[in-house]
């Protein structure tokens, strides 16, 4: 069973992550525990990862499959060179989407920074096996508590990746940056699944040149974010100001212009 700190210190690694992100906290939810923790066993047990895991596997149960199909997840490897990972490791990597399976995904990192998200739950299971391997895996739970979630108060505008001083452990050079605008701040959907990027351009500015935007996607999926712009952006750098301007996004049937400033610090 995964020690209460441990839980307690990813609670308080999460909300000072949307803190940055000028998010709302989230509580815990220990009625969904056992569904992070399950999840987390499954994915250990069987040296990979998946959402929707068959019931041929081993330590298969229903309860674990709720998990897994509702929860980020990370690790899933057997193996006697296995690096540990500390959970704000954990958490990185998430956030980055460097190691994400999907290409140019960022799944993880939606759900991290969701305005509504609301609660969390957080299993993880390592273990040394008899022939001197080691295996790891966690699970976030990220949707579908129970008992719902409560509509939060005081939502920003917008939601960026990074946005403001970011701390370089949650950041890397190669990483997708990010942009949702918060239309309706009283539901997921509403305005927020309507918000056009079509038309919106990008620029990315360190206040003598201009960098050079690439890979540009955005959607209105629904899941976690309700809308996302994403982007790679070439030579970043730590310690310098960025000013990002994304003009031309619709909101509401009306083109608008937002502007918000990142720097990588240590």
């Amino acid at each position: 069973m995964l020690a209460q700190s441990v839980r307690d210190d990813v609670l308080a690694r999460m909300n000072a992550i949307r803190a940055l992100h000028r998010l709302p906290p989230v509580i815990y939810s220990a009625a969904d525990d056992e569904q992070a923790t399950q999840a987390a066993l499954m994915m250990a047990a069987n040296g990979q990862l998946s959402h929707t895991p068959p019931a041929s596997w081993t330590c298969h149960s229903a309860t674990g499959a709720t998990g897994a199909g509702t929860s980020n997840l990370y690790g899933g490897l057997i193996s006697p060179w296995l690096t540990y990972y500390t959970e704000d490791m954990y958490l990185a990597g998430w956030l980055t989407e460097t190691s994400n399976l999907v290409a140019n995904n960022v799944g993880h990192r939606r759900w991290m920074l969701d305005p509504f998200l609301g609660k969390i739950a957080y299993g993880r299971v390592a273990q040394v096996l008899a022939d001197g391997s080691r295996t790891d895996a966690a699970a976030m739970k990220v949707v579908s508590f129970t008992g719902g979630v409560s509509v939060p108060a005081n939502l920003p505008a917008f939601v960026a990746y990074p946005y403001g001083d970011y701390p370089a452990r949650y950041f890397d050079a190669g990483a997708l940056l990010s942009f949702t605008v918060v239309a309706d701040a009283t539901q997921r959907g509403g305005a927020n699944a309507t918000v056009d990027f079509a038309a919106a351009t990008i620029s990315v500015s360190d206040g003598a040149t201009s960098l050079a935007v690439s890979n540009v996607s955005y959607d209105n999926a629904g899941y976690a974010v309700p809308n996302n712009l994403q982007f790679n952006v070439a030579g970043l750098k730590q310690g310098v100001s960025y000013s990002v301007k994304i003009a031309g996004v619709v909101t509401r049937g009306k083109a608008t212009d937002y502007s918000y400033t990142f720097r990588i610090v240590p």
